[in-house]
């Protein structure tokens, strides 16, 4: 019997000593697609991430306690709803930091909200996600929406005039994955261009696990547009760049938006084929003039750290995790001084970060509770760039770009010559 109650209370010891381990971390759930067909981004996402944890906790972390991730996969909106509800009855995480895909956001967001748990959107932009009034939910990023209407913009106020055409007249497709994100921000673009006048010729949607998106392609070559606008993952958006090039489709200017066309694999994939596409981001590699001091400081040392760990420089998606985990770990936390949920929404709201202070060049400043779209950064907006030299480069708006647009888009048969016809 003595030995039975001796082997309980040295149980019991293992414990508690367990228990004192695990309150000396700051324990944050991390939901992103860690496999299947967006694992490759959510991987991203989570690396950047992981990058200022550990200049945090090289620093003492927040209130002397180093921060652990507890990760959770969401490959799909019903698997997030799973690993939202672990994360939360399971690892006990009073914030989740997620989950770069909206639809997943979506889903897992909703888990959140109704047991008042954090939380803390990264990267997903569909604008129903802010668009509940949710109290416990705050995106950083932009809402897909904008990036619709910039897209479209784009288009008249600078495709246009460079080609010569009547902005009314120009033609334009628009394609996108029929998930949340890609129906938002085309659906979104196909308003903004019905609102100016605009010309749309074609307007189609696709699974993002199509393999043959061939039928499209024929579509838009009987249109004949002058700009595709679209928005693709990373295998449907590779599929479609392949089938244009094999069924010669051409077009003067190609725009996506975000995914596909944001990710080092677009150059690694395609080469000197990936050039002069434009993509609507959220603001990487912006004038150096917009940023403050000691935010250029931080980023030379997370690009710095990122390369070497990685061996790779970090893509958007890389900073939209470093990001969102810079502003949590840095301003939100150590003013909420615990991981109290109702101290942490009090804190988030209290920020009021002005242009310049974070790794896009915007600041942050979150609608509050009432507002058509409480819990959004209202200072999130999209830049637009091209693949240049096989890098990406901002072109527009003015005061953010570093290079001049280059159209038209040379056709394949011009690419295979090395012709080009550039209108400055």
């Amino acid at each position: 019997m003595a030995k039975i109650l001796m082997v309980l209370i040295l149980g019991l010891g293992v414990c508690i000593s367990s228990l004192g381990i695990a309150a000396e971390t700051i324990r944050i759930g991390v939901l992103l697609p860690f496999s299947g067909p967006m694992a490759l981004l959510g991987q991203e996402v989570f690396d950047g991430a992981s990058i200022v944890t550990d200049m945090i906790n090289e620093k003492g972390g927040i209130w002397g306690k180093k921060i652990e991730w507890v990760k959770a996969d969401g490959v799909d909106p019903k698997k997030a709803i799973t690993e939202a509800e672990r994360l939360i009855f399971v690892e006990k995480v009073k914030i989740i930091f997620g989950s770069y895909s909206s639809s997943i956001s979506y889903a897992a967001s909703d888990v959140a909200e109704r047991n008042k748990i954090i939380y803390w959107e990264e990267g997903a932009v569909a604008d129903a996600i802010t668009e509940r009034g949710y109290k416990y939910l705050f995106r950083l990023c932009l809402r897909a929406g904008d990036m619709g209407i910039m897209t479209v913009n784009f288009a008249r106020d600078v495709v246009a005039p460079k080609l010569g055409l009547n902005p009314e007249k120009m033609k334009i497709a628009i394609m996108g994955e029929d998930s949340i994100y890609g129906t938002t921000i085309s659906e979104s673009a196909n308003k903004e261009a019905k609102r100016l006048g605009m010309n749309v010729v074609a307007k189609e949607s696709f699974s993002l696990k199509a393999i043959d998106l061939s039928p499209i392609v024929m579509i838009f070559k009987a249109r004949n547009p002058d700009v595709i606008i679209t928005t693709n993952y990373i295998e449907d958006g590779i599929l479609f760049w392949r089938q244009a090039k094999d069924l010669d489709l051409n077009v003067k200017a190609f725009l996506g938006n975000g995914g596909c066309h944001s990710l080092p694999v677009w150059t690694k994939t395609f080469g000197q084929e990936a050039n002069y596409v434009f993509t609507t981001e959220p603001g990487t590699g912006i004038n150096p003039k917009v940023f403050s001091d000691k935010t250029k400081a931080f980023m030379n040392e997370f690009q710095k750290r990122f390369t070497k760990k990685f061996n790779r420089e970090p893509a958007t998606h890389a900073m939209m995790g470093g990001d969102g985990a810079l502003i949590l770990f840095e301003k939100v936390l150590p003013r909420a001084g615990s991981l109290d949920p109702e101290a942490v929404r009090k804190a988030a709201l209290e920020l009021n970060m002005p242009e310049g202070e974070t790794m896009f060049g915007n600041g942050v400043k979150f609608a509050p509770p009432g507002h058509p779209n409480a819990g959004q950064n209202l200072r999130a907006r999209p830049v637009i760039c091209q693949w240049q030299e096989e890098k990406m480069k901002v072109v527009y708006p003015v005061n953010f770009a570093i290079r001049e647009p280059l159209l038209p888009m040379p056709t394949w048969e011009e690419r295979a010559k090395g012709i080009t016809r550039f209108v400055k």
